[in-house]
């Protein structure tokens, strides 16, 4: 359905003010925050005398929430809602919201769903559908019970001394980022940043700096630095956040490795001194 609007001739540019406001790269990374498929759906309101769907406009008000219906459909100003309240800014927000889907048992208790290596592919844009979570297995787990839970296949070695390849990570659901992502703990990141990784899934452990600088830093547990450098994700890219409770792993790490290295690093640093002084 088309809507019936007489200022539509700059809608394509209340587009790119979009982009530029919540630190989206183009019309394609717009196009998958409303996970669309494909950005043609946006890009043929370049055309003068295009006008956006009801569904486009649905869809761009219920993702930005703090946006202004008013200047996304007539391009009056400002663009973003404002309060009473003069201690609340008229700036872009971040709103995080339970999980799209989640699954529950006879009793109406909340699964944990798991999701395998070989589905990562494909979480990302299925995370929010009905039929892609219904599919994937779920399971139930003692002293995981009072919050929503989410589990995830590890995959590769960056947390080694902590998660090893093909370990079960259980991650419960992180709902303000800002406040709840605590320095040094373990969190499943599913993003949108494919510069730096292309499944969409991290297994890290993070540092918040989203207030600071409007990042968060993603360390590997892994001590090969080289192989396996710190990730910083904007969170504009990041879909899901779950903090890491809980685990099943299949390997166990000798100590002695952790303490044959902590003693080569204090001999080298003798060795350092030496030479300085």
């Amino acid at each position: 359905m088309q809507t019936n609007l007489k200022n539509n001739s700059n809608f394509f540019a209340r587009l790119e003010q979009i982009i530029d406001s919540y630190g989206l790269k183009n019309v394609s990374g717009l196009a998958k925050r409303l996970h669309y498929s494909s950005p043609e759906k946006l890009n043929r309101l370049k055309k003068e005398d295009a006008k956006p769907s009801f569904d486009i406009l649905r869809d761009i008000s219920n993702e930005f929430e703090n946006l202004s219906l008013d200047w996304l459909i007539t391009g009056v100003e400002p663009m973003h809602k404002t309060y009473e309240n003069p201690m609340i800014v008229s700036e872009p927000i971040i709103k995080y919201n339970l999980p799209k889907v989640v699954t529950v048992d006879k009793h109406e208790n909340e699964n944990i769903v798991l999701v395998p290596v070989k589905a990562r592919a494909g979480y990302l844009d299925g995370y929010y559908k009905e039929e892609f979570i219904s599919k994937l297995p779920t399971y139930r787990m003692p002293g995981l019970n009072n919050g929503t839970f989410r589990a995830f296949e590890v995959k590769g070695q960056s947390m080694n001394l902590t998660l090893h390849n093909k370990s079960y990570a259980i991650g419960e659901w992180v709902e303000d980022w800002n406040k709840n992502i605590k320095d040094d703990r373990v969190y499943i990141i599913v993003h949108e940043d494919w510069d730096n990784d292309e499944e969409g899934i991290l297994v890290k452990r993070c540092l918040n700096r989203i207030e600071k600088y409007n990042n968060l830093i993603c360390k590997s547990d892994n001590l090969d630095r080289r192989a396996y450098p710190n990730i910083n994700l904007e969170p504009s890219t990041i879909r899901e956040v779950w903090e890491v409770k809980g685990a099943l792993i299949f390997e166990f790490t000798n100590p002695s490795l952790i303490f044959d290295r902590m003693n080569n690093l204090e001999a080298d640093m003798e060795e350092i001194k030496k030479h300085i002084l």
